[in-house]
């Protein structure tokens, strides 16, 4: 029995903080992929220069018979959805699931701590809030998923605080795609 779905191969170099990022996507998406290294493949050099018209741009991405030149996360999600390797909803569980970046997440415990500290010495009426604050910063930095964040749709993942050498966009929050309509994949 043979597997129809197409391979994902990402053409990259270890030093590429864009081939990082894909590779941390694809991951995180849980597609299998392979990887291979420019620097060690000399066919695999060639064959970026030739998809990106003489330049050595990494990461090529190829699905199947679709190439994919430094894909955004966005785009290379869009690319594997259409490919048939994600459904629309798995897309959408992916893009909610976690809308904290890790740099944040870690602020965000370390701040409940302090919150924590600094609240030993108030009296109850105070310190009983607080501390239900700071549980809560803590349970958002430990879950990676923010509440308030979900309603208004954007997320922190993937920003210049969630592996800085591999951000892929400038400001810190970005709008989450819109929710598919239905639970198949889209054409």
């Amino acid at each position: 029995m043979t597997d129809a779905s197409p391979v994902v191969e990402v053409l990259g170099a270890a030093w590429c903080a864009d081939t990082a990022r894909t590779q941390r996507c694809l991951r995180r998406l849980r597609v299998p992929f392979r990887a291979i290294d420019v620097d060690d493949h000399l066919d695999a050099l060639k064959a970026v220069v030739e998809a990106t018209g003489g330049a050595r741009r990494t990461p090529v991405v190829r699905i199947g018979s679709q190439v994919l030149i430094e894909p955004t996360n966005a785009a290379l999600a869009h690319a594997l959805e259409g490919a048939g390797l994600l459904a629309a909803s798995t897309v959408h569980a992916f893009e909610h699931g976690q809308n904290v970046g890790d740099l944040e997440r870690l602020l965000r415990v370390a701040g409940a701590g302090l919150a924590l500290a600094a609240t030993r010495g108030l009296p109850w009426p105070a310190r009983v809030p607080l501390r239900v604050a700071a549980v809560g910063l803590a349970l958002t930095g430990a879950v990676g998923w923010c509440p308030v964040y979900d309603a208004q749709g954007v997320t922190s993942v993937g920003g210049p605080g969630d592996h800085p050498d591999e951000a892929e966009r400038e400001p810190w929050y970005a709008p989450l795609r819109a929710p598919a309509t239905t639970l198949e994949s889209r054409p």
